[in-house]
């Protein structure tokens, strides 16, 4: 297949005068007309029914628009409608870390924006748009490029018009789990039900932009009429959905009550999904205290409550062995989960704290650090930067470091973002005490929690032949994977006692 070369046209401009006698424009104008030709051989060469000359066509296209912003022409006079959602197809798949500097930044999209380019639905005989279609906007929020989805819209533009694929899935759904707030806002105004449900999976719109964490979007589709207790396949309710949230649970539940009770609607706060699991389960899974709190407020049911067990746990404790960032914290968000639900008067079995103990291990919260203790006081830049950290008003992180972990007090005043609003000055200490500060942290944030409850199953493992004091003393002498240790001994030995002992 031999394509137009470009060089082929004559350099100088008469033949774009006399092409184009009454609207030439500068060296611009002058690009673009040069430039449409080429793009029109380069299209009449190919048979689109060839997926083969398409990729060549598509090859090729991505260097050639690189330096020209498509001004000045109608991309209908190149390409129809079909072919045109196929190039913004292709360009929002290959935004997928390709390495290629002619295709990274969505090229095409941009281009075809540029061109001024807005799509037009096709009418069935009665002169109604034909909704069934795939669009590229559909596969840009599958794929979870939400950035593109906002661009995209700037082409498909047409908000009375919901596109559907075959699951279901539409336009609407792919901005609100986008967080396109002014599109959704759009569809809104020209009358969208903001109940439609992708009918693969019964996720509401409401659903998908809870589970996109966009607070915004919510809100307007709360107050367009969207139902707060609609149900998905799994038997989630949107409220579920905050509380599966691993960051901005708290944020989206007080925004999701308040809404509500301005609309006098009752929100079912103890809705069990399909597993039997309620938000407040959820909510203390994803370690968000805060959202806890604000479930108990609004008439969460603590005397039924199970604490979850390690099924609720997954990726947040996987990734922390990676992250040390998300090891600070889990284990503040944890603790501070478990004092939020006792001081509510929930109590904690034996159960619960070897599903957090166990977690906690296998998160690698229990690391000790032996290089914090012999190298921070020789190390200048770690005890400056330690000192411009503080836990709250009159503790530095230098000071907290100072004291010994038995002695440390401030275990329960981390929240769970503290680290995330020091990370900045987290990186500007030593790389050789990253590792060891967060690890001495976890320690002390865990180790009241730990010693608390393994007090108790120490006691039992020895008969309750030593007095408290004497198990005490022993157990301050532990790290905290050793207090696990006697916890699960205690636990396989009351397991295989005959009962009546």
């Amino acid at each position: 297949m031999e394509f137009f070369d470009p060089d082929d046209y004559p350099s100088d401009n008469d033949y774009f005068y006399e092409k184009y006698p009454t609207a030439f424009d500068g060296d611009s104008y002058f690009k673009s007309q040069r430039k449409l030709e080429v793009l029109k051989d380069m299209r009449k060469k190919i048979n689109w029914e060839i997926e083969e000359e398409r990729n060549e066509l598509l090859d090729r296209l991505y260097p050639f628009i690189s330096d020209w912003d498509g001004r000045f022409i109608d991309l209908r006079d190149v390409f129809r409608t079909e072919e045109i959602d196929w190039l913004l197809t292709k360009d929002v798949k290959n935004d997928n870390g390709s390495c290629d500097p002619f295709r990274m930044g969505d090229p095409i999209i941009k281009f075809v924006i540029d061109t001024g380019y807005k799509d037009e639905p096709k009418l069935d005989e009665v002169g109604k748009p034909q909704l069934r279609r795939t669009t590229a906007v559909h596969h840009a929020a599958r794929l979870g490029h939400f950035y593109i989805v906002d661009s995209l819209f700037k082409i498909y533009n047409r908000f009375d018009v919901n596109y559907t694929d075959e699951s279901g899935w539409t336009h609407f759904h792919a901005a609100c789990v986008s967080g396109c707030h002014s599109v959704v806002e759009k569809f809104l105004k020209l009358g969208q039900d903001p109940n439609c449900i992708v009918t693969k999976t019964g996720d509401s719109p409401l659903h998908l932009a809870l589970a996109g964490g966009h607070k915004y979007v919510a809100r307007s589709l709360l107050r367009h009429g969207a139902d707060p207790n609609s149900v998905d396949e799994r038997g989630s309710t949107p409220l579920h959905a905050i509380c599966k949230r691993d960051d901005d649970g708290a944020s989206l539940a007080k925004m999701f009550f308040e809404i509500n009770e301005e609309k006098n609607q009752l929100v079912r706060v103890d809705a069990e999904d399909k597993l039997g699991r309620t938000p407040l389960q959820w909510a203390a899974a994803s370690l968000l205290p805060d959202a806890v709190e604000i479930l108990l407020n609004r008439g969460a049911d603590l005397s039924s409550f199970v604490f979850p067990d390690v099924t609720y746990f997954g990726e947040g404790f996987e990734a922390a062995n990676s992250r040390i960032d998300l090891k600070l914290k889990l284990a503040s968000g944890a603790v501070a989960v478990v004092d939020r639900l006792e001081k509510r008067g929930y109590r904690l079995d034996r159960s619960d704290v070897l599903t957090i103990m166990r977690l906690f291990a296998k998160s690698g919260l229990f690391e000790r650090s032996k290089d914090l203790g012999k190298f921070w006081h020789n190390d200048k830049q770690f005890t400056s930067g330690a000192r411009k950290i503080m836990i709250d008003s009159g503790l530095s992180l230098y000071d907290l470091i100072e004291t010994p972990i038995e002695e440390a007090k401030k275990p329960l005043d981390f929240a769970p973002h503290w680290w995330s609003e020091h990370l900045h000055d987290y990186w500007m200490l030593p790389e050789w005490s990253r590792k060891a500060c967060v690890a001495h942290l976890c320690e002390i944030i865990t180790r009241r929690l730990c010693r608390r409850w393994t007090l108790e199953f120490f006691s039992e493992l020895t008969q309750r032949r030593l007095t408290i004091l004497c198990c005490e003393k022993i157990i301050g002498q532990l790290t905290n994977e050793d207090m696990l240790r006697i916890c699960l001994a205690a636990e396989i030995v009351t397991n295989e006692r005959p009962r009546n002992i």
